[in-house]
Parts: C-alpha cells; structure tokens; sequence
C-alpha cells in the first residue's frame, strides 16, 4: 500500500502521549470540555443598546402566563437588540442598573422608555432562567453590579414660587460643566418642595444639566415662572451610582414629595353599565384617552373615578399607544369587569412638562384597596366616532 506524502509511520507517535488511568490523558488537546455531568453556573448577560434611526430597540416585552418577570420576544434580526446578542426567550432581570424582575410590568416598559436613546440591559438566556426556578433561586443571586436597595434614589420636587422665590441658590463643583450643588434656605420653597440642602442637581423641568453652564442654568430657572421641577440626588449617593456604571435618572426617581399619583380601579359592570364617558382629546403630549360625564353611583364613580381622569392603561396594557378603537375592543372583551391605571387632569399635565409618562411611577395595588361596584351586567359598550360610552 502506498504511504500518503508528509506522513511518517511510526510508533513514537502512539506513545507520546501516554495514558495514566488515575491521572487520565496527558495530551491537553484531547481535554475538549468540562465534565458533562456537572452544570456550569447560570451567569446574567450585560448589554448596552441604542436606538436605531426609527426610534425604537428592536424588540418586545413581554408578560406571560407561564413565567414570572419579564420576556423579551419579537427581537428584529439587525436591530439594535439583535446585534448585542438579546434573543427570544431571555428574561429580562435589570435596567440601567436596577433590578426589576419582581417590578409591575408597565413600570418596568416605562424604565425602557424613560432611558432615551440608550439602555442597559441584564438578562438570562430561558434555559438557565429555567434552572433557577426549578432550584427555587432568586435571579438577584447571579447578578453582581445592581444598585443596593438602601442607595438613595433621585428626587423629584416640584417647588412652587410662594412671593419669596424657589428657595434655593445653585453652585458649581469645582468648575466643572454640569456638576451643581443645591444651597435650599431654611423654611423655603425647596424645603418644603423635599429637595435636600447639598444634593447634586440633575434635571430641571425634565432637560438634563449635565451639559449646562451655570449662567445657562441660572436662565433656565429664571424662565420657569412661579415653579419648576427639580430632580436631585443625595450627594453622598454619587459616589454609589458611578461605582456601579449607572446614570441616576428620572428613570429611579423618588417622587414622594409630588402631589400626583396614579390610581388603579376596578370597575364590575352593573346593569346600566359602568358610568363613563370615553372620549379622545388633544393635550400636551398629542392624544390623549380621557374620561368624561361619569354618572352618579355607577361603577366608575364608586370605584374612584375622577371627571377628566386621563386613562393610562387597560387590563394590564398600556393605553398610550393604542387607538381609541383598540380600547375599546380591550374592554368589549374583558367581560363584566375591567381594570383601569388612570392619572388626574393635573397630573397628567404635570408628567406632560417634564416629558415623562406617569406610568413610569406607577405602584402595583391589590384589589383589596380599590373599590368595586358589583352587580350582574346587560350593559353595553357604544362605539360613536371618538367618544365611547360604557
């Protein structure tokens, strides 16, 4: 037989390598891989996506029935999502630092949102999501850069002109661009607004400050007439948010100290059905589902219902980007009962000027703290152009 060219035949090369039964093969290039009986540790995956030129990430998310959290689906093959290696099926465990496995999901949509043009993402693939709840283990164990629950969150004040100004002077650190510090008097508007003497100043009216000057932030306040919205962060809080590469942002924000909030209400459909008005209108942000001529002890009104509430979400859905005839085919099939996440005239105004959504802050509650009306239904919903009575 003819031998092939280059290739010699001979012993030596058997024995190389030789074989120990206690210590196995000596040849390092044979030792392909781990032992396939033990499996490695479930590891987080983090990535940073910027939005491409139509506005968007590339991807859905979703809540499922059959897992808790947060899912992302629908990834867009060449999207922003794609090209950092998101895929269908991973669970979403934390957002620009913070984590929100356990977060309702429209404040966890609305964290997306609020984060601009960039994002920063940490999720498990499914398989190793999986593994985790068949051991019982909480997600927050594999994760290591997330924001300790006992840092201070950013602020956000709204501190009204009462005669004697805002209350507070601003100074630069160190002559740097955008690094300001907040002097509040005593007894002042900021004061009692919950802004911090020394805190670091963030935004002022939703605009960030970081690329401001001071002569250009003292004219900002100056045409912010008789209020104007801060958003601060406890100085000693700074150092915590850089260690763990996050930006504090409106995202985080505290908003304890502003009057408005958002309300959840559930409303069981009574015979002459649930009392209100659905009407779409121009406001601030463009359009709007507001809710209108609520009708003396139905539903609507006993559930807390207020005349000019904006209506921010359906069943669990986010109503800001639906359609007037999406909503309603939302509540057509909900049955006898819906729920509805709503915000008051002024507080939807108020979230309008400082470009955030109020759904963004928005508080999960059991329905044992929100009103019914229960009755058994024959109502119905009638759909007339914009406006929809129910």
């Amino acid at each position: 037989m003819k031998k092939r060219s280059g290739i010699k035949d001979d012993l030596k090369l058997t024995t190389m390598f030789p074989f120990n039964p206690k210590l196995g093969i000596d040849n390092p290039a044979l030792c392909l891989g781990e032992d396939p009986g033990s499996d490695p540790e479930s590891a987080a995956r983090f990535c940073v996506l910027r939005k491409d030129a139509s506005g968007t990430f590339g991807f859905t998310l979703r809540m499922e029935v059959e897992r808790n959290g947060h899912v992302v689906r629908e990834v867009i093959p060449g999207g922003p999502a794609y090209l950092v290696g998101l895929k269908d099926g991973d669970q979403l465990l934390q957002i620009n630092g913070e984590y929100v496995h356990e977060q309702e999901h429209l404040k966890v949509v609305q964290k997306v949102k609020a984060s601009g043009s960039r994002v920063s993402l940490a999720v498990l693939d499914e398989c190793s999501y999986g593994k985790l709840r068949t051991n019982n283990t909480s997600p927050l164990s594999i994760l290591t850069n997330v924001l300790p629950e006992s840092c201070p969150r950013p602020r956000l004040c709204l501190v009204r002109d009462e005669g004697r100004g805002f209350g507070f002077t601003t100074s630069a650190t160190g002559g740097v661009r955008g690094t300001f510090l907040l002097n509040v008097e005593d007894g002042g508007a900021a004061q009692k607004a919950g802004a911090p003497s020394g805190a670091r100043l963030l935004e002022v009216n939703g605009e960030s400050v970081t690329s401001f000057t001071l002569s250009q932030l003292s004219k900002k306040l100056q045409n912010s007439g008789s209020r104007v919205v801060l958003l601060v962060l406890e100085a000693s809080a700074w150092g915590v948010y850089e260690a763990q590469g996050v930006t504090p942002s409106i995202a985080f924000a505290d908003i304890s100290c502003v009057p408005y909030r958002t309300r959840k209400l559930h409303l069981v459909r009574s015979p002459q059905g649930y009392g209100f008005l659905l009407r779409q209108e121009k406001c601030l942000s463009g359009q709007g589902q507001f809710l209108r001529e609520l009708d003396p002890g139905l539903p609507a009104e006993v559930s807390g219902m207020r005349e000019g509430d904006r209506l921010l979400a359906v069943n669990g859905q986010s109503a800001e980007d639906l359609e007037h005839e999406d909503i309603v085919s939302i509540i057509q099939q909900s049955g006898n009962q819906v729920t509805l996440v709503v915000v008051s005239n002024e507080g939807d105004r108020f979230y309008s000027e400082i470009g955030a959504s109020p759904l963004l802050f928005y508080e999960e509650q059991t329905l044992d703290n929100v009103s019914t009306h229960v009755k058994e239904s024959s109502g119905q919903i009638l759909q007339e152009s914009k406006t929809t009575q129910v």
